[in-house]
């Protein structure tokens, strides 16, 4: 940082302390001096992040089956949307099996939320456990925590085994969850509460990720002709 931006720093920090303001005062006095000089902020151009297909879900399971725990663990980030470091904290006894349901306790933005777990997940994740009701649902053999790093590992390694010529990460598949619940919910606000979003406007990212798949129902529609 130059001195004259520290310099200028110090003078604006101790005329907003002088004038007692507080952080929302300041907030709008910082965006009426934009105005006044005309100042635009850069807008950050905002790139698509890459998800699974349907066909792309089923070669990763299909190739991590080699390591079963770790087929399990990228079903369960699929089907399920939760974070990796959600999934790192999350325990058994947050998964409430008589009603489908996984607890996420403190996410982002330490909110709780409740996120479904489909049969056929929840009947994997039963034998996997083999009677295990307590600690978290995804740790080492002596039951201790996996680090949230050691989960992306697991993930990253098969993502690269795939070869998909796409820039993927353990975060792709909270997107691929993202897309696929969209495309059956068809209610981006039910899609915002189950991913935990605090603004839908973050979760409108999956609506135009999902338009190549609605060309052709578009075109279809478009090109009826009046009888």
């Amino acid at each position: 940082m130059s001195r004259k931006l520290t310099e200028s720093i110090n003078k604006i920090s101790e005329s907003v302390r002088n004038a007692g303001l507080t952080a929302t005062q300041f907030r709008y006095v910082v965006k009426r001096v934009r105005v006044n000089l005309g100042l635009q902020i850069p807008k950050v151009a905002q790139v698509l992040p890459d998800y699974l297909t349907p066909a792309e879900v089923y070669h990763i399971l299909n190739l991590a089956k080699e390591t079963p725990d770790d087929a399990l663990l990228i079903e369960f980030q699929i089907f399920t949307g939760l974070r990796i470091n959600e999934t790192a904290n999350l325990l058994v006894q947050h998964l409430d099996w008589s009603e489908h349901l996984i607890k996420v306790v403190e996410g982002k933005g330490k909110k709780d939320r409740y996120v479904p777990i489909t049969t056929n997940l929840q009947s994997k994740l039963l034998l996997f456990l083999n009677g295990r009701k307590t600690g978290y649902l995804f740790c080492k053999k002596n039951e201790t925590k996996f680090t949230t790093r050691a989960l992306q590992y697991r993930i990253t390694y098969w993502l690269k085994a795939c070869n998909f010529a796409k820039q993927l990460s353990t975060h792709s598949l909270r997107h691929t969850f993202g897309c696929l619940a969209l495309a059956k919910l068809k209610d981006i606000k039910q899609v915002s509460v189950l991913m935990g979003h605090s603004n839908v406007k973050t979760t409108e990212i999956y609506a135009k990720i999902m338009l190549p798949n609605l060309r052709d129902d578009f075109l279809r529609l478009m090109d009826m002709r009046v009888q």
